[in-house]
């Protein structure tokens, strides 16, 4: 009974501090955003999950997330005493970047690549290539809360950066705040 309200107690004061088990941002500085390049499978995952952290996806957005060398390999890592393909090694991977309206880069680029191994019997195609489908999916979610957490960090530096500049054109050039006249003050260069 003592370790079941240990237990109750560590979660609610776990709760009470704001930790929560990884998955996708809660919040993304971003507004809206634009998808270039996935594939279908990859584009659909990340819609949802951006609309989930509330991104609007749409064309007409400022910032555009572009997706390129996206890549798959696969190989035999593995073989049965028959010769025969025992274990499968799945590769997957993509670039990516975050860019202005008009196609300037607004972030490096990163890469995201994942690698996972599953089982193959051959005498069972069929369970082998439910096996590899499987296998491709958790790949795309994995890649897709992967993404999610690297723009989410990306995201937050140029939004702050965004904030800075605009500060800095409301206050003048010089950063300092501007005067509510225009009277000549000591010291001021004429």
């Amino acid at each position: 009974m003592i370790r079941v309200l240990l237990v109750i107690a560590a979660t609610l004061l776990l709760a009470a501090c704001g930790w929560q088990l990884r998955g996708t941002p809660q919040y993304l500085a971003l507004e809206s955003l634009s998808l270039d390049g996935p594939s279908y499978e990859l584009r659909r995952r990340l819609e949802l999950a951006l609309e989930e952290s509330g991104v609007a996806v749409h064309g007409d957005s400022t910032r555009r997330l572009a997706i390129t060398e996206e890549r798959w390999d696969r190989r035999t890592v593995a073989v049965d005493a028959q010769g025969r393909a025992a274990e499968i090694e799945l590769r997957y991977g993509f670039s990516w970047l975050l860019r202005d309206r008009n196609g300037e880069a607004e972030t490096p680029r990163r890469r995201i690549n994942l690698v996972r191994n599953f089982n193959f019997d051959a005498a069972n195609a069929t369970a082998a290539s439910d096996e590899e489908r499987a296998t491709r999916q958790e790949m795309f979610e994995d890649a897709t809360w992967q993404l999610l957490r690297q723009l989410d960090a990306a995201s937050g530096r140029l939004i702050d950066a965004d904030q800075l500049d605009s500060d800095a054109l409301r206050n003048g050039a010089d950063g300092a705040p501007p005067r509510p006249d225009s009277t000549p003050r000591a010291g001021d260069a004429t």
